[in-house]
């Protein structure tokens, strides 16, 4: 009787070894995993000290947590899944009413040549400060510049119509840079209001066009 409880003692051991073996090389138990180690620690018990009760409801207790929080998480990323699905249907169907309208859209693309971009919005920070606006094209070189000069702050108009009229038709970056009085220098976020012709559909969801311009539905602020 010895041999066999010795027997069975090390068929335990071996069978514990060959769980924790399998969990570390996947690197997370998973509820298949805990059955498989549930069940090979009934099996392989020892028949004159069985396993605790106690600690038995305990384990199965654990493998029913487990099995509800899979089972949570599945119905939670289903629900995330239609969840994304239904607000990209959203933002096309959006971006197709915007055909025709004007809009104002954060943004720092502007348009040049005879019907480029003739204004931009300037988010201003309280203070306000000396205003400079560049232009720069698609190569990152400035091709025009223009000090507004002193500006409050708030939403300020600059006009850039003088900047733009004569460049090559194309889509450019306009760059606000504000000086306060203390001397620092920040870049204030613009707008722009154009009118939109198209609607482009993306990996990345719609966008908008408006002659060379492309604006994410999400940057529009405002419908006129």
């Amino acid at each position: 009787m010895t041999a066999a409880i010795s027997g069975t003692t090390s068929s335990t051991a071996s069978g514990g070894s060959a769980a924790t073996n399998s969990r570390a090389t996947g690197g997370v138990m998973g509820k298949d995993d805990f059955m498989k180690l549930l069940i090979t620690q009934m099996t392989n018990q020892d028949p004159l000290s069985p396993q605790d009760s106690a600690q038995m409801a305990s384990q199965l207790a654990q493998f029913s947590a487990l099995e509800q929080m899979t089972n949570i998480n599945a119905a939670l990323q289903g629900q995330s899944a239609g969840t994304a699905a239904m607000i990209g249907a959203v933002n096309n169907s959006s971006a197709l009413a915007l055909i025709g309208k004007k809009v104002t859209a954060v943004t720092d693309q502007v348009a040049g040549g005879p019907a480029g971009t003739t204004a931009v919005n300037a988010d201003v920070p309280v203070g306000g400060g000396q205003l400079r606006v560049r232009i720069i094209d698609a190569g990152g070189v400035t091709v025009q510049t223009k000090d507004v000069g002193a500006v409050p702050g708030g939403t300020v108009p600059v006009d850039i119509g003088d900047l733009t009229r004569d460049l090559p038709g194309g889509a450019y970056t306009v760059a606000l840079d504000l000086t306060d009085a203390a001397g620092v220098v920040t870049h204030p976020a613009s707008t722009v209001t154009a009118t939109i012709d198209g609607v482009r559909f993306g990996t990345n969801g719609a966008v908008v066009t408006s002659g060379f311009l492309t604006f994410p539905v999400g940057f529009i602020t405002s419908v006129q």
